[in-house]
C-alpha cells in the first residue's frame, strides 16, 4: 500500500521537508527578533520617560494611613514615594532593554542561518533540464535593413 503515490520516492518528499523546517526555524527567530525589538523599545521608553507610566495611586498605597484608610502623608513623603515608583520605573525599564537584546541576539542568527540553508537547499533542487529537453540557442535579433545612403548611389 502506498502512501502518496507509487511513483513519488522518498527522495523526491524529502526536500519539502527539509525546507519546510527551515523556513518554520526562520519564522520562529523572526517572532523572536520582532519580540525583542518590540520588548527593548519599551525599555528604552521606560528609560527615557519613567513619569509617564507613574501615576499617584501607584505609589500611595506605601504612604502613612489612618484608621479610616486617609493619607496623611506630608508633601515631602510623598515626593520620595513618587521619586522611589520613577527609580523603580527605570530599573524595570532597563531590564526590558536588555530582555529585548537577548531575545534579538537570539533570533536574528537563527533567522539568518535558517533562512540562507532554505534558499540553499531550495537552489540545489531546483530542476535542470535533463537530457531529454534538448537546450535550444536563444534566437538572434533580425538585422535591420541598411537604408540607403550617399554612399549607394556612386
Amino acid at each position: 500500500m502506498a502512501s502518496r503515490s507509487s511513483g513519488e520516492s522518498t527522495a523526491t518528499r524529502r526536500p519539502w521537508v527539509v525546507l519546510l523546517y527551515f523556513y518554520l526555524a526562520a519564522l520562529i527567530g523572526l517572532g523572536f527578533l520582532i519580540a525583542g525589538t518590540t520588548t527593548a523599545l519599551f525599555g528604552i521608553k521606560d528609560l527615557a520617560f519613567p513619569q509617564l507610566g507613574i501615576s499617584s495611586y501607584s505609589y500611595d498605597s506605601a504612604l502613612h494611613r489612618d484608621a479610616q484608610g486617609t493619607i496623611v502623608a506630608t508633601d515631602s513623603e510623598r515626593a520620595v514615594a513618587r521619586q522611589s515608583a520613577i527609580e523603580d520605573r527605570r530599573r524595570d525599564g532597563l531590564d526590558s532593554v536588555v530582555n529585548g537584546l537577548i531575545l534579538a541576539a537570539v533570533g536574528t542568527p537563527t533567522l539568518v542561518w535558517h533562512l540562507r540553508r532554505a534558499r540553499r537547499v531550495g537552489a540545489d533542487e531546483a530542476p535542470t533540464p535533463g537530457p531529454s529537453a534538448p537546450a535550444s540557442p536563444a534566437p538572434t535579433p533580425p538585422t535591420p535593413p541598411t537604408p540607403p545612403g550617399d554612399g549607394a548611389r556612386a
